[in-house]
């Protein structure tokens, strides 16, 4: 078995970006400052607010976090919330902890949730609807399924965790619903290890977000109602204030790797190619191929054993309402998700990919497929 010669992801940090983080990192050392909700944290809540366009942004410790108190602050509890079944676990999870039920709703043809499903799935417990921008695309149906909350009444929530320096008609992810949660995770296109951001035009989840994140905690350090620990550390924020800085940067590396990607699969048979719309800037976090004749995993051990190259994680081959822990709450059926999910993969992307390595990839999976 040869050695991964290509792996499925790989950080980007400049020689100025380690520079920056090892300065400030010891200056906060030297100078004594507080290592958790400080000076850089709040830097970070500012800059992303000026990136975004939304007018508020909350640090906390992890995309998860982030979902779960948008999903508090509008008190759903005791309600429903309808979510993609095409999601990762956590984000069923965040409806469960803020005492709802998830109602699970199918998946469109670019892998976000179906619009028409959801709509059939808006009852009179429903108190939320969460949208997950797949694999970093701002699907245009997510104007459409605006309208259609507003419509309702109903509050739109965005889980932005694979969404950062995504946009659609101009508009940056996290600007399209009540409030979005976006994910600082390792494997993400802006990361710092673990962390998160949660943004919002409304100062009532603002305020609320910055009760919970910190115990909920009120000036006199007595309790009114229960948060948790959800802060981020200025080790994190300092991090994430560099890949800021460059996250327009890297999603235009991702993007030639995904222009290569295109120009060299067009013509293969037997896959879909999952191809953004040209209103839309998509961060290039996973890109998508749908196999109509190849199980994924043959496909995966082929190209990691014979050319030594590791795919990237599907997003996500087993949707939720397959999944043991949620399949109580499974109310289908979900044809979109039964086909797409078990049927695609992720080549590699990421920003400092020399074109030689991603033409590499294509022409291996191209033999693959072909052969």
């Amino acid at each position: 078995m040869p050695d991964i010669r290509i792996p499925s992801f790989s950080y980007s940090f400049t020689e100025s970006d380690v520079a920056f983080i090892t300065d400030e990192v010891g200056r906060l050392f030297r100078e004594g400052r507080h290592l958790t909700m400080g000076a850089h944290g709040e830097a970070l809540e500012e800059e992303f607010v000026r990136y975004t366009g939304v007018r508020h942004a909350v640090s906390v410790a992890s995309g998860t976090a982030a979902l779960e108190i948008a999903l508090r602050s509008l008190d759903v509890a005791g309600g429903e919330v309808v979510v993609p079944t095409n999601t990762f676990g956590a984000t069923v999870v965040s409806v469960l902890r803020a005492g709802a039920v998830p109602v699970f709703a199918d998946t469109g043809d670019d892998m976000s949730v179906s619009v028409a499903d959801v709509a059939a799935k808006l009852g009179p417990r429903v108190r939320a609807v969460v949208t997950v921008h797949i694999g970093g695309l701002i699907s245009p149906h997510t104007l459409e399924l605006a309208r259609l909350c507003e419509e309702r009444g109903i509050p739109l929530v965005e889980d932005a965790a694979h969404a950062a320096g995504a946009s659609l008609q101009g508009r940056h992810a996290g600007s399209f619903g009540v409030a979005a949660a976006f994910s600082l995770f390792s494997t993400k296109v802006m990361t710092s290890g673990e962390g998160g951001l949660l943004v919002t035009d409304d100062e009532r989840i603002r305020d609320r977000a910055r009760l919970l994140r910190d115990h909920a905690k009120n000036p006199d350090g007595t309790m009114s109602t229960t948060g948790y620990n959800w802060r981020l550390t200025e080790m994190q924020a300092i991090v994430s204030r560099t890949q800021l800085r460059r996250l327009d940067e890297m999603v235009r590396g991702r993007n030639a790797v995904a222009a290569l990607y295109d120009e060299r699969l067009a013509e293969v048979e037997g896959i879909r190619l999952l191809t953004p719309p040209t209103e839309a800037v998509h961060n290039r976090y996973k890109y998508i191929v749908e196999l109509e004749r190849h199980r994924p995993r043959d496909v995966q051990k082929i190209l990691r054993d014979r050319y030594g190259i590791a795919l990237g994680g599907y997003v996500y081959d087993v949707p939720c309402h397959l999944q043991e822990a949620f399949r109580s709450y499974a109310t289908g059926p979900f044809p979109g998700a039964d086909r797409m999910c078990p049927a695609h993969i992720c080549p590699p992307v990421y920003p400092d990919m020399p074109l030689s390595d991603a033409a590499h990839v294509a022409d291996a999976l191209s033999e693959v497929l072909r052969g």
